[in-house]
């Protein structure tokens, strides 16, 4: 597991989880891209001020990434639509828009790092102005 500070503008956390998908005609869950480990990430990026390494007050977005292989498996951006659940201590749900994800992390404490980090993230959001992922659009949360 590895975290990094809040304030930089890349990688927020990184653990190791197996990325599944809701398959609703079975009711179940499937892996992704065949299934083995990911390196599952959330990053937080921000528009920078000119010549400037000060963050443009509500540009910034949210996004979880799983990747295997050169491969991404999971694009999950954290915005207005995103709901978050924790199953088990190992297993994780969000959903985003129609798209159902689960995580199944390698151990408790990356489950842990990674639910405190998606929590911060989301409470982040929620402070005030924000650009909604994937839109580039800006949104007053009251």
């Amino acid at each position: 597991m590895t975290e990094a500070s809040f304030h930089d503008s890349g990688c927020l956390v990184r653990v190791r989880a197996q990325v599944i998908t809701r398959d609703d005609s079975t009711g179940g869950w499937v892996p992704l891209g065949g299934g083995g480990l990911s390196s599952v990430s959330v990053r937080k990026r921000c528009d920078l001020q000119p010549n400037s390494a000060t963050p443009v007050p509500g540009a910034c977005c949210y996004q979880i990434t799983g990747e295997r292989e050169a491969r991404v498996l999971l694009p999950c951006a954290i915005g207005r639509d995103f709901a978050y659940n924790k199953v088990m201590p190992t297993f994780h749900h969000c959903r985003a828009g129609e798209h159902k994800f689960g995580l199944t992390f390698q151990t408790s404490a990356d489950a842990r790092a990674f639910h405190k980090v998606v929590h911060i993230a989301m409470e982040d959001l929620l402070d005030g102005t924000v650009r909604l992922a994937n839109t580039g659009a800006y949104h007053r949360v009251s």
